[in-house]
């Protein structure tokens, strides 16, 4: 049997907290919640859960504090505008105990940008819970609040417009030391044509002799150019990238139990 990998620190956590009622009610299609993923999975970082709320003061609250039982960082995206249904600074501030307080520097950027144009509506945005620090500047800033109870933990709190939110992260991620970073991630790659039935005990099999390895089994259906549909199963090998070695191991054992015709190359996507 191989040798399992070497043990290894627990890789950092994270939640996401999508926020929106234009999610729920399908208007939106999320693009804020695969952005992060993949962001969390390149830096070796665990989401433990990702959950999606709508605009309710409460309902942000209440899942703000939930996922803040599960893990020491925690993505908001969505509700920081300037209009009624714009409610996750004021939901943040009910939901860890702090005041909103006026913060000057957001104030500043919000006279400059908008001159005499600035409502009180636009204006509300420089109210942000009590201890709110500014990240990534110049010009607009990432908010990050920080918090001590129930754990250490900080909650990154951005926009739900896709650009201005990958924008922001791009830049968090400029800041040396900023988010923790994990161990890379490894993922090999399997393709064949048996139905997952078929390939069932085999997979068991594998994970008791591969420890440590992560297994996915997806069936997915194929057009071909000449509009016949082909099955094949994906099964997908994961783990940290200082494991890549024992990882690629389990995808070779596997294949090496499969008849020769069963294995194909990867079709491309479905």
């Amino acid at each position: 049997m191989p040798a399992p990998p070497a043990e290894r620190a627990p890789p950092p956590r994270a939640s996401i907290l999508l926020i929106g009622d234009e999610l729920l009610s399908g208007k939106i299609r999320d693009e804020n919640g695969w952005f992060l993923i993949q962001m969390l999975r390149r830096r070796g970082i665990a989401l433990v859960e990702l959950r999606m709320v709508g605009d309710g003061i409460d309902d942000i609250g209440r899942a703000l504090q939930d996922l803040l039982t599960r893990a020491p960082l925690v993505f908001t995206s969505g509700g920081v505008g300037p209009t009624h249904d714009d409610r996750t600074l004021e939901a943040i501030a009910l939901g860890t105990g702090r005041p909103l307080v006026r913060h000057p520097e957001i104030e500043a950027e919000l006279r400059a940008y908008y001159g005499e144009r600035l409502t009180p509506e636009a204006l509300t945005m420089a109210d942000l819970p009590e201890g709110t620090v500014l990240r990534a500047g110049p010009g607009w800033p990432v908010l990050r609040l920080d918090l001590h109870q129930p754990q250490p933990s900080r909650v990154y709190i951005l926009p739900g417009v896709p650009g201005l939110l990958r924008s922001k992260v791009e830049r968090l991620e400029s800041l040396p030391g900023e988010l923790p970073q994990g161990e890379g991630w490894h993922v090999a790659m399997l393709h064949c044509t048996l139905e997952e039935s078929a390939i069932a005990a085999r997979l068991e099999e594998i994970l008791e002799r591969f420890a440590g390895v992560e297994i996915g089994s997806y069936p997915r259906w194929t057009r071909g150019e000449d509009g016949r549909v082909s099955y094949h199963v994906r099964i997908t090998f994961e783990g940290p990238a200082t494991t890549a070695a024992h990882i690629d191991r389990a995808r070779d054992a596997l294949a090496a139990s499969l008849p020769p015709e069963a294995i194909i190359a990867d079709p491309g996507p479905t």
